[in-house]
């Protein structure tokens, strides 16, 4: 079933795919892995079997986010057909005319300190690997993150992440570390008392729109707290001062 070639169009065999159904980002989304490319469809191939891209129906509009190497681009598509069965897991879409790359815009990041669980992704099969380690964030925006961390990462590895909301709520993306840099010498900290070595910027390849809308909202209100802090700490302050001090 599977093909061996790539086509010149940014399409190659094992390229892996972000799928989102309309609207974007409030249906369920796949994590899939391109198996042959044809000159008016994909075969894609999903990387855990879900029974829900069985309630997909064919022609239904769906977007297309296609990851490698660190770089995106993003697609316009329609879903096709089940092609293995009914199990769940191979299926085939329109090959979008055009690709867009994604990330164009540069996000200004917030400082916002939130936990973060990582792990890496494996390369070959997409699939996280390894233990998985927690932190907290430097800054964030809807295209990236940045934190310190002892963990040994390089430029160009791929991590899983997740985001704690409310409750049980979280936002799930991938990204690509872009920088790692050294702080050891500037003695930050992390949970459980470990000592940071190395601050790392990521830029997400992964992420549905919904969860960058979350995101959004996430710098929304931390921001708010942050600058009522600083206007409560203000008026403390000016209280506190005496008249013509």
């Amino acid at each position: 079933m599977t093909d061996t070639g790539s086509n010149t169009r940014g399409f190659a065999i094992r390229d892996r795919v972000l799928v989102e159904a309309e609207p974007y980002g409030r249906a369920p989304s796949y994590r899939a892995m391109v198996l042959r490319v044809c000159p008016t469809e994909l075969w894609l191939g999903l990387l855990t079997p879900d029974r829900h891209i069985e309630t997909t129906t064919a022609g239904q509009a769906i977007r297309l986010t296609l990851a490698g190497d660190g770089a995106a681009a993003l697609g316009t598509s329609r879903f096709l057909r089940l092609l293995d069965g009914g199990r769940s897991r191979v299926f085939a879409v329109e090959r979008p005319a055009m690709l867009e790359p994604t990330q164009r815009r540069r996000y200004v990041r917030y400082p916002v300190d939130v936990p973060v669980r990582f792990r890496r992704l494996d390369p070959a099969t997409w699939q996280p690997r390894g233990r998985t380690a927690t932190t907290v964030t430097r800054d964030l925006s809807p295209g990236g993150l940045r934190f310190v961390t002892d963990a040994a990462i390089d430029v160009g590895d791929d991590l899983d992440m997740t985001l704690p909301l409310s409750g049980m709520d979280r936002v799930s993306m991938s990204g690509v570390v872009k920088r790692v840099d050294g702080t050891a010498d500037r003695g930050d900290s992390l949970p459980n008392g470990q000592s940071g070595h190395a601050e790392v910027a990521v830029q997400f390849t992964r992420i549905t729109s919904l969860d960058q809308e979350r995101i959004v909202r996430m710098i929304m209100v931390s921001e708010h707290r942050r600058r009522m802090a600083a206007a409560a700490a203000a008026a403390a302050a000016a209280v506190a001062t005496p008249a013509g001090s």
